[in-house]
């Protein structure tokens, strides 16, 4: 009997042991409502009888550890002040959120809250009670957060060119997307300046958007906007979301916009010869120029969450059913010995359309392996018609371009969690199809424009690797590698070009370190290359004035940059500082045609130049005031041209940001924005300033925001491009000052957003 007792009590010992697992694991505490860590939590590991075994806090990274065996049934109980408590079994995901609580509803907290934080990678910025959340959209919001450029219109990043934008790992096709998003739906916004390789050779710059939780019902957003300038404009856009307990959700978004804009526009085009300082003969050219355009975007799809996995389907639409620009110029030219003046009328209409396809997977494999699969399908239509009747020489230019475009394309990702480290590797391929139609034809010269047709395959492939590694809060070690190889077969008019059908395979790595205590630094290398869009590879001609016509190049080879970048944060102070070596940057030139008597504007592969950028953003908080100082200062030393010359001038620009908190629920907002003169490539900048004003109201369910834009009327487009031969200016007048009246209804705000991500976002841009 004692024999049959030891036996059975080995045995029993041996399944224990074969159920048990000694290690150690670790994982973060985040909040829920705005994915910020979770300080000082108390996280306690539990038997499966409720017994506690070990206990511990979080971190200032909201992060903790156990070294402990692990049994069938253990769980862990997570609890802070604020926070509802939470059990969960083990083995947990690598992230767990904490929700709020309302038991504290009653205690009033007086202080300024921290809204921006820095990280590794670039800024990460929280939603929650944050006043830029009152905004209306997520549009509206994201142009008054910090590092935002928003002087042209649209969103770009400070020093780091226009982002590629995802909302919850779907990627942002339309900015029309932003503007049916509630910026109250938005836990925080993440703006990325060193991008890892899964986003792309090509990507400079990322903003991720995070919105709350999902709510179950109907969930729904109705906004209108009108604007007035020289002209009126007006846009509507609804979206509707319904949400399941489940975890399924049906989607759908449409928007509709009217634009309009008039300009006064001056051009100036001095000829030289090589070698001498007077200009050989001038092209002076007043012009008065106006736009309408009309266009609309619809989608709709679903999203399945089951357990840890969730997949999802969506098509997208977009559409530009009209859009007409005419000019009426004068251009006084002695270009045929001469003085002319020629007056013109210019007509151009242009139609688009896009049906994009994208559906998703995201799975969680044996092992805590998260695999992550995209497929798109996109098919684009561009036409334009273009007709110029130069009254005076009774020449008429016709022109007509139909591009034909598709692209299929598939990423495949695979990410695993170790210890404090993130891993991540994946594959992503691409096919490309792209055909443009040309016909012109000019009375005065009726060989120099030919019909040609450019017909345009290219088969992409890349492979991916990349890491995060937090070995504690102290220190963070990131890099990746990417390998890209691209194949293209070109032929124009049916011909096989050989010189054109070229073939790349480029390594890109990126590594980076960094550092906080109390000052967090980054050092940082990444390597980038961007390809031409199809566009700009046309061999066609495109009539600007009597003497000047605009051209592609289809021997534009891809850019290639090698950037090395110092960033520092100390509390609300931001300097980012990086050397960029450019390789073959596409840049427009302007050169002299002697044979056919005219200027060619046209886009070439520049010399090999350095660059150097600094980019300075301090915050204050006075109060009800709230100001942000922005500055980014740009040097390159670029040399080019037949006279070669240096384009060494510094470029500089300032931005001044404020907020002011109103009594009554009110907030406004004064941003004073400066470019200054210098070059970037070989463009030279004349300088330009503006001043905008928004006041902000939100009512139970409905926001209003009136805004006023430019309203000193001091915002002028002064370029000089001097290259070659050719000195060339352009001062655009118009377009810039307005004012605007959105109203907002919002009915259940959280909403349920699409999950899926475009697996080869830099080929549809090349579309």
């Amino acid at each position: 009997m004692k024999e049959k007792s030891i036996i059975i009590l080995c045995m029993l010992i041996a399944v224990m042991s074969a159920m048990a697992e000694t290690r150690q694991f670790s994982a973060r505490v985040i909040s829920a409502s705005d994915s910020s860590p979770v300080e000082f939590a108390t996280v306690k590991l539990m038997q499966p009888d409720s017994v506690m075994i070990s206990a511990t806090l979080t971190d200032a990274d909201g992060i903790f550890n156990f070294d402990a065996t692990i049994y069938n049934g253990m769980y862990l109980t997570i609890s802070s002040l604020g926070c509802k408590n939470l059990d969960i079994a083990l083995p947990c995901d690598s992230v767990i959120y904490l929700e709020n609580s309302n038991e504290l509803s009653e205690v009033v907290v007086r202080g300024s809250k921290k809204y921006v934080k820095g990280t590794s990678r670039g800024l990460q910025i929280s939603m929650e009670d944050n006043p830029v959340s009152k905004l209306g959209n997520a549009m509206d919001a994201i142009k008054q957060l910090p590092m935002i450029d928003s002087s042209n219109g649209g969103i770009s990043v400070f020093g780091h060119g226009t982002p590629i934008i995802y909302v919850n790992n779907r990627l942002v096709r339309s900015m029309s997307e932003l503007s049916t998003l509630s910026a109250e739906d938005i836990s925080n916004v993440e703006i990325i300046t060193n991008p890892p390789s899964k986003y792309g050779a090509d990507v400079s710059s990322v903003i991720l958007i995070r919105t709350k939780k999902l709510n179950e019902g109907i969930h729904t957003v109705a906004a209108g906007n009108i604007s007035a300038s020289e002209e009126w404009s007006e846009s509507a856009e609804v979206s509707l979301n319904y949400h399941t307990e489940g975890g399924l959700t049906f989607f759908g978004d449409f928007s509709y916009g009217f634009s309009n804009f008039k300009q006064n526009r001056h051009y100036s085009e001095l000829f030289f010869s090589e070698n001498t300082t007077n200009p050989a003969y001038y092209t002076d050219t007043y012009a008065k120029a106006r736009s309408r355009s009309q266009s609309l975007m619809a989608d709709g799809g679903l999203n399945y969450d089951f357990g840890k996995n969730s997949v999802g389907f969506k098509y997208t639409f977009h559409r530009t059913p009209k859009s007409h620009y005419t000019g009426l110029a004068e251009s006084t030219t002695d270009y045929r010995q001469t003085e002319d003046v020629i007056a013109s009328l210019s007509d151009l209409y242009t139609q688009y359309s896009m049906h994009h396809i994208n559906t998703f997977g995201n799975f969680v494999l044996p092992g805590e392996i998260v695999l992550r699969i995209d497929a798109d399908y996109v098919k684009s239509l561009n036409s334009s018609n273009s007709k110029v009747d130069e009254n005076e020489s009774e020449n008429v230019v016709v022109n007509s371009n139909a591009s034909n475009g598709n692209l299929w394309s598939g990423k495949l990702v695979l990410s695993k969690n170790i210890h404090n480290m993130e891993l991540e590797a994946g594959t992503d391929v691409s096919y490309t199809h792209n055909t443009q139609d040309y016909m012109g034809r000019s009375t005065a010269n009726p060989d120099f424009i030919k019909p040609e047709t450019d017909n345009v395959k290219q088969n992409l492939y890349a492979g991916f690797i990349s890491f995060d590694w937090n070995p504690n809060k102290k220190w963070n070690l990131y890099g990746g590698l990417r390998l890209e190889s691209t194949k293209t077969d070109f032929r124009q008019s049916d011909v096989y070009q050989e010189d054109l059908s070229k073939s790349y395979t480029d390594l890109l790595p990126n590594l980076g370190v960094s550092f906080n205590s109390p000052i967090q630094m980054t050092l940082y290398y990444r390597a980038s290359i961007s390809r031409p869009g199809y566009q700009s590879l046309d061999n066609t001609f495109v009539y600007v004035t009597p003497t000047l016509w605009e051209t592609g190049n289809p021997e534009l080879r891809s850019t290639l940059r090698h950037k090395i970048g110092l960033n520092l944060y100390y509390k609300k102070f931001i300097l980012q500082s990086s050397f960029t070596r450019s390789k073959r940057n596409v840049a427009s030139i302007y050169r002299h045609d002697s044979y056919d008597g005219i200027n060619l504007i046209q886009p070439i592969n520049l010399p090999d130049y350095n660059s150097f950028q600094f980019v300075a953003i301090q915050r204050f908080d006075f109060g009800f005031w709230h100001p942000t100082l922005q500055g980014v200062l740009y040097f390159q030393n670029l040399k080019y041209g037949t006279p070669i010359r240096k384009y060494n001038k510094p470029l500089y620009t300032l931005s001044m940001n404020n907020r002011f908190d109103i009594p009554g629920g009110f907030y406004s907002y004064l941003n004073i924005f400066g470019l200054g003169t210098g070059n970037q490539d070989v463009l030279y900048s004349n300088g330009s300033w503006q001043a905008s004003v928004t006041l902000n109201k939100s009512w139970k369910n409905w926001t209003f925001t009136l805004s006023a834009n430019d309203i000193f009327n001091t915002w002028r487009q002064k370029f000089d491009t001097v290259t070659n031969t050719v000195d060339y200016s352009s001062d655009i007048k118009g377009g810039s000052r307005s004012i605007s009246l959105s109203i907002r209804y919002t009915l259940n705000a959280a909403k349920g957003k699409y999950k899926g991500k475009v697996s080869r976002q830099d080929e549809i841009d090349r579309l």
